[in-house]
């Protein structure tokens, strides 16, 4: 709900999701967007992408819509730009490793592959934790910085 609710409130035109793993937050994450809009999903595992492009054109998205990415976010993500065609997003979600949030989120940066006024959700900062990239987030003065506690798993 939460992720339901921060789409329909900022209606992103161009969304980031780092970690696809079987497709099912992709497809959710699809289908809060307006018309028009775009998704560019990284998976490193092939094998995951392989079910993930599956679930995801099942659900009736096109490449057009969502397009699902292979390989590892550290080399995806320098590359949005020129071979996706994603020159900057609006919406970020990451649910991929914690430890690579912060690293992740500093590549973004350093790409200037952030919109301004874009939204950055991760999922997970608290359990297992992603106390680097919480710590960053909360005190490097670029973000406002807001903790949604869940109880339920999918």
């Amino acid at each position: 709900r939460i992720v339901e609710r921060l789409l329909a409130e900022r209606a992103p035109r161009r969304v980031l999701e780092l970690g696809t793993y079987c497709g099912y937050g992709t497809v959710l994450l699809a289908q809060g967007l307006p018309p028009g809009a775009r998704l560019v999903t990284v998976q490193p595992d092939p094998r995951h992408a392989a079910v993930a492009e599956k679930v995801i054109r099942l659900a009736g998205f096109d490449e057009r819509t969502v397009e699902l990415v292979v390989g590892p976010s550290e080399e995806v993500i320098p590359r949005l730009r020129e071979k996706h065609g994603l020159p900057q997003a609006d919406f970020v979600f990451m649910d991929h490793w914690k430890r690579c949030y912060l690293r992740d989120l500093r590549l973004l940066e350093s790409h200037r592959l952030l919109a301004a006024g874009a939204t950055v959700l991760a999922d997970n900062v608290l359990f297992p934790g992603a106390p680097h990239f919480l710590q960053y987030a909360k005190t490097c003065g670029r973000y406002r910085c807001r903790v949604h506690r869940a109880s339920l798993e999918y």
